[in-house]
């Protein structure tokens, strides 16, 4: 099945965004880690490439939420956007889809300024903020290449 920031969106609004701006938000580093990470790891999950699925999306969550700590201690929306969309990028490099090895996405620039601009935004509904940081994570993930050995040609996560 491929990628959907739908679903990224939804597990964003109920396992990691506050529902308002006066809403219940993991103050704790490492459990807002916790949360973003298994968000991201489980729709991460049911990408592809070439028909292969990512084979490693659950045994590297805890890669991602160890690197989201720090950049969630941040305080900062630049830092938590720029920080969240390297951290998605060194997640996505190595994962493995059968035979074949993902490189790091092409987008990460992108995505951590749509990110960014999704945290600053406090004033947006959380239903738009989670769609606009899953669009972000989303189009990231797409542009990262799949490299499989021969005679197999590389192809685009999905």
């Amino acid at each position: 099945m491929p990628l959907v920031p739908a679903a990224l969106s939804q597990s964003l609004q109920s396992q990691w965004l506050p529902r308002d701006e006066n809403g219940d938000f993991k103050d704790d580093a490492a459990a807002s880690a916790q949360a973003l990470a298994g968000a991201v790891a489980d729709w991460f999950g049911m990408a592809m490439a070439a028909g292969i699925p990512c084979a490693t999306a659950a045994a590297r969550k805890g890669q991602l939420q160890a690197q989201l700590v720090p950049v969630l201690q941040a305080g900062s929306a630049a830092a938590a956007g720029q920080g969240i969309a390297l951290s998605f990028m060194a997640y996505v490099a190595g994962q493995s889809f059968g035979p074949g090895v993902a490189a790091p996405p092409v987008a990460t620039a992108a995505a951590g300024a749509a990110i960014t601009a999704a945290l600053s935004d406090t004033g947006a509904a959380q239903s738009s903020r989670a769609d606009r940081i899953a669009a972000a994570l989303h189009a990231q993930a797409l542009s990262a290449i799949v490299t499989f050995p021969p005679p197999m040609p590389p192809a685009p996560v999905t």
